[in-house]
């Protein structure tokens, strides 16, 4: 075939010269580009939203003089937004929580995640020995955490976009005997999820505070091999409902990223507790 001759291009299915060709080639060589850019910004955003967003520090005391440290993300949008406050394992922090935020936050809830004390940075003041009585496994310490959430919400409803009428609290391991304990001493919260909860976690009588939960809608969430409990404490409460979301034995907030579908589950449940989210 000679250089100047018709080139059949069979991808095209059309004869054309072979100017017209470079041409047609530059042309898909700039949509194919456009499109992987779009792409790529498509899927960058996307993977944005499922990231926890930047938070803000919060840092208040508590009635019995604990310096209590956290991460708020306020919420989207205008008007106000329920708030779903987050209570970490044993020996863990605020941190372990960063799966569940951008779900959180997504749904329009305003969230706050806490150190308790003698965890993370809540460690003062230095003469109440926090962390060593965390180590040592204090049964006091832990029965007073209760004070932290408290003193949480409290700081929580001072800041703006925050609804003061619409609270829910997440536990985990530790965290969820707190979460049961706050809730029985306040009105004011509208649903409770607890990851892998115990009946008596390091001194906690979580079998005595569920009781006390009045028509508060409850979630108990584990494993198979960590059901016993989940099981005993729902039988306690008609308010409280047990479920077991794997087969394995994953802890507490260890479960994010390895039981499928976790994260929508409580988003999913928080939200009819508080009527639906924030828009």
């Amino acid at each position: 075939m000679s250089v100047g001759g018709p080139v059949i291009r069979a991808t095209a299915s059309v004869t054309t010269t072979r100017g017209q060709t470079d041409s047609e080639v530059g042309m898909r060589k700039r949509i194919c580009w456009l499109l992987s850019g779009w792409m790529a910004v498509t899927l960058v955003t996307a993977g944005a939203r499922a990231e926890a967003p930047q938070p803000q520090r919060a840092e208040f005391t508590t009635a019995d003089g604990v310096h209590i440290v956290g991460d708020f993300y306020p919420a989207q949008g205008e008007g106000e937004a329920p708030l779903a406050l987050l209570l970490h394992m044993y020996r863990s922090d605020r941190s372990a929580w960063k799966p569940l935020v951008g779900p959180l936050h997504d749904a329009g809830f305003a969230v706050l995640a806490i150190d308790m004390r003698g965890h993370g940075e809540s460690t003062e003041p230095k003469d109440m020995h926090l962390e060593q009585r965390v180590k040592q496994r204090d049964p006091g310490i832990f029965n007073a955490m209760h004070l932290d959430a408290a003193a949480a919400v409290d700081w929580a409803h001072k800041q703006p976009g925050v609804d003061p009428d619409k609270l829910v609290v997440v536990g985990a391991s530790v965290g969820c005997s707190v979460a049961l304990d706050f809730t029985a001493r306040n009105e004011n919260v509208d649903g409770v999820v607890c990851l892998s909860p115990g009946t008596h976690y390091l001194g906690v009588d979580s079998t005595e505070d569920i009781k006390e939960t009045r028509k508060v809608p409850i979630l108990l969430l584990s494993e198979e091999k960590e059901r016993a409990a989940v099981d005993e404490l729902a039988g306690l409460a008609e308010n409280a409902k047990g479920e077991v979301v794997g087969p394995g034995g994953n802890h507490g907030t260890n479960m994010f990223g390895k039981v499928d579908g976790i994260e929508q589950k409580i988003v999913d449940f928080l939200k009819s507790a508080v009527g639906g989210g924030h828009a």
